[in-house]
């Protein structure tokens, strides 16, 4: 499992010219989800995104302090099978590391579930599984971290 993480002052995600999330404070991520990928997956890079310390404490002076549950932030999360794009060879990417699509939607739900359950309903959004989708975000930092679940 791939999650590019980024720290986030607002983002929203577009289906169809309909705004289907938004958020403020918080992460947006992208989440790829691979072939060899297990719920194990899905638990260790919830628990990383929820704990992860990138926010600064209280006083805005010390940074890599609080993590998203601290400073009550939001995530929006989006589904990216192209995070396991191949480039080696030729000019098509070769996206064959990536799970198929009704496997790849019950992991990453149960990614979302496990998000959730931690932070609260009402913090976590996500974009529309399978759709193409028009995402917008000011990157505060910035702050851009990619996470492997086999790394």
């Amino acid at each position: 499992m791939r999650i590019v993480l980024q720290k986030v002052s607002q983002a929203s995600v577009v289906v169809e010219k309909e705004i289907v999330s938004t958020i403020k404070h918080g992460y947006m991520l992208l989440v790829g989800i691979s072939t060899e990928d297990t719920i194990e997956d899905i638990n260790k890079l919830s628990n990383k995104v929820l704990t992860l310390r990138v926010f600064e404490d209280s006083t805005g002076e010390n940074f890599w302090k609080q993590n998203i549950k601290q400073v009550e932030g939001e995530i929006l999360s989006i589904s990216q099978f192209t995070l396991y794009a191949k480039t080696k060879k030729g000019t098509k990417p070769d996206f064959h590391m990536a799970q198929k699509g009704h496997i790849a939607k019950e992991l990453y739900d149960k990614f979302l579930d496990s998000l959730r359950a931690n932070l609260g309903q009402d913090k976590v959004k996500d974009g529309q599984f399978g759709a193409m989708m028009s995402c917008s975000l000011t990157n505060e930092g910035p702050v851009t971290i990619i996470l492997d679940s086999k790394n």
